[in-house]
């Protein structure tokens, strides 16, 4: 899992998400073809089959961007105020160690943390984004020419061992990535073209799949992302999403997207077939690359594979080492499976 480790490490919310395609590249050289970066940090590695002319186009798509910050205003006592890049929920960011990564290329360490609040009542409510901010712990005047506006901020997490788990800052969506990287390495199919794909700026909109999916146009897509879980004390179990340990989660659908059912059915029986754990994912809000892929290449079949997560969106989200290993496993037989013949 060092790879794993290295990718969740690295630094790289949505627009930054330059060190993650170096990794990304270096991860699978020798391992592709052909590799090209577009102008949206999209890394696109390339892996051409051998037998017959009319292969299978196959889109795998992992983003590489992760939420974080981005540094709006400096106040003359030295505290900055900060904008979201992605969904945050500000309770889960409170008290956290973060990096400042500064436009001369240096990084400062901060805390976040809330403004404070004149009565108990405010006191015990979440805080709105305006009320936080960054403490640097050095006066104005020390850090005036170190940190600007633009500057971006990422999550200060190291990756852990818990268990049977692992807790990390950016499994949304480098555990994707990682998955991606080696289902590449392990398949041998000659009768497919495979792109594996590190997509960026997921978190803001799907902007880079958007982009990818136009320029390869699969003819089956396959996203590998995070999904919630709902298997923490307290959560209704109607609304539970998927289990911890419990195997990859193959996506039905979610609220941008109804996945090929075709497709779905497909995966689903390779699994019970090969003895992969597996679940099925509905997710009734949140969406991934699966939507682009379906929406923005003419005819594509869709779907998504997704790690159990806990505490996702946060510096701290929990993942089962087992969920990755299936999904892998998953991933490798259905690449190996398909052919020009497939149907769906």
């Amino acid at each position: 899992m060092d790879l794993l480790r290295k990718l969740c490490e690295a630094d790289g919310i949505s627009g930054h998400e330059d060190s993650i395609v170096s990794l990304f590249r270096d991860a699978l050289e020798g391992s592709a073809d052909t590799f090209k970066t577009d102008a949206m940090k999209n890394i696109i590695a390339f892996k051409s089959g051998t037998l017959g002319d009319s292969r299978l186009k196959v889109m795998l798509a992992g983003h590489i961007d992760e939420i974080g910050f981005i540094v709006y205003n400096l106040d003359d006592q030295g505290f900055a105020s900060v904008v979201p890049v992605g969904g945050w929920d500000p309770a889960n960011i409170l008290g956290h160690t973060v990096r400042v990564h500064t436009r001369n290329g240096g990084i400062m360490p901060a805390v976040m943390h809330r403004r404070w609040e004149p009565t108990e009542k405010l006191r015990g409510t979440t805080p709105k984004y305006d009320k936080l901010y960054l403490d640097f712990g050095l006066p104005f005047d020390d850090i005036k020419d170190k940190v600007s506006r633009g500057d971006w901020v990422s999550m200060d997490t190291v990756f852990t061992e818990l268990g049977n788990c692992f807790v990390a800052k950016a499994f949304d969506d480098r555990v994707g990535a990682f998955i991606i990287i080696e289902a590449m390495k392990r398949y041998d199919n000659p009768s497919i073209d495979v792109y594996a794909v590190g997509t960026s700026q997921e978190e803001v909109g799907l902007r880079g799949s958007t982009v990818a999916a136009q320029t390869i146009k699969p003819d089956i897509g396959i996203a590998v992302d995070i999904t919630g879980s709902g298997d923490t004390p307290g959560f209704p179990a109607r609304m539970k999403v998927a289990e911890l340990g419990k195997g990859v989660a193959i996506k039905q659908m979610d609220s941008s997207v109804i996945c090929s059912t075709s497709l779905v059915e497909y995966i689903r029986k390779l699994a019970e077939k090969n003895g992969i754990d597996h679940q099925m994912e509905i997710l009734v809000r949140g969406g991934t690359d699966t939507s682009s892929m379906q929406k923005f290449s003419p005819g594509a079949h869709s779907t998504c594979l997704s790690i159990p997560t806990r505490y996702g969106h946060s510096p701290v989200a929990v993942i089962s080492r087992h969920d990755v290993e299936c999904a892998i496993d998953l991933l490798v037989a259905f690449l190996n499976d398909i052919g020009p013949d497939i149907n769906l």
